[in-house]
């Protein structure tokens, strides 16, 4: 499974287009304005996981910031499966994708007075995983440092809605990339709360707990609830509260889940070490994972990284 853009096919805008023939007029408020809401599903095994949640989060994000993509949440389920259809011939048998969809407002009026002059514009792409890239974080871990942005307690746009403008966590990822090995920025909010990284939910075992920040604080993660559900049946004291920075000293392991890469352990915290990779809550949750979706992810990753010989620096 090839990473270039030949032959990816792609939903835009009523037809079906290879990828490098997807235009985006210039006027486009989701790339003027930031002005769109996104998901990214990957698939296990060719079947996407937990669809359903995904777009339960699309069209609840479409709702709270008013964009009507003109298609029904049936109609956008059909044609993201069909999208799939479309690309399988370039999966191999141990191969998966990232199935995205960006919903935008549409094409600005001129001088953004009036309302926006529509219709929306609707993508869905299929893309491969990085494999290589996994596979070096689920040996080595991720570092989470904390950069100089923070974001607002509360009152700003909510932070369960998958926005398409990413400038704070942009920021944050610029800053910290300078730090040696693969660093993901641990975003604080301006009252010194943990929430998120710039696309990962965080987790930290404190004591007995195992602690990630409430509902409210940072995007639901589709993959966060699954871990959650999978630690309580494992007998896990999981708590959902606010997780101060501070806190994170007295840690002694953390992961960060996501879409793409399902667990990954944590290598350091803020400039701190962490004693075991992954560690033991990491490790049992990653197996708890793997059995779950019906793929050793560590071991699909390991593969595809072997087949490959390309190793990411």
């Amino acid at each position: 499974m090839g990473d270039g853009t030949d032959h990816w096919i792609t939903y835009w805008n009523g037809r079906f287009h290879p990828d490098d023939e997807v235009r985006i007029s210039p006027s486009d408020r989701g790339f003027v304005l930031g002005d769109a809401v996104y998901e990214i599903t990957r698939t296990y095994r060719h079947v996407p996981f937990h669809l359903d949640w995904h777009l339960d989060r699309l069209f609840a994000g479409l709702r709270s910031i008013d964009i009507d993509p003109l298609l029904t949440r049936s109609q956008i389920e059909a044609l993201t499966l069909d999208v799939l259809d479309r690309n399988r011939a370039r999966l191999g048998p141990d191969g998966d994708v990232l199935l995205t969809h960006r919903i935008t407002r549409g094409p600005n009026p001129p001088l953004f007075g009036g309302p926006p002059a529509g219709p929306p514009t609707v993508i869905i792409t299929c893309r491969p995983i990085h494999f290589p890239l996994f596979a070096r974080f689920y040996a080595e871990g991720v570092a989470l440092a904390v950069p100089s942005v923070r974001l607002p307690a509360q009152g700003g746009i909510d932070p369960r809605v998958k926005m398409q403008s990413r400038l704070a966590m942009a920021l944050a990822s610029v800053q910290v990339a300078h730090q040696d090995g693969h660093v993901l920025p641990l975003m604080v909010d301006i009252e010194g709360h943990v929430t998120e990284t710039s696309n990962t939910n965080v987790f930290a075992v404190i004591g007995d707990d195992l602690v990630t920040p409430p509902d409210g604080a940072a995007l639901e993660g589709i993959t966060l609830r699954v871990v959650i559900s999978l630690a309580r049946r494992a007998g896990l004291n999981v708590l959902r509260r606010p997780l101060r920075l501070s806190e994170l000293d007295g840690a002694s392991e953390a992961f960060v889940t996501g879409t793409g890469s399902g667990i990954l352990p944590v290598r350091s915290l803020a400039g701190r070490p962490l004693s075991s990779l992954p560690g033991p809550v990491a490790g049992t949750l990653t197996k708890a994972f793997s059995d779950h979706v019906g793929v050793d992810i560590v071991e699909q990753a390991r593969a595809h990284d072997a087949h490959s010989g390309a190793h990411v620096t």
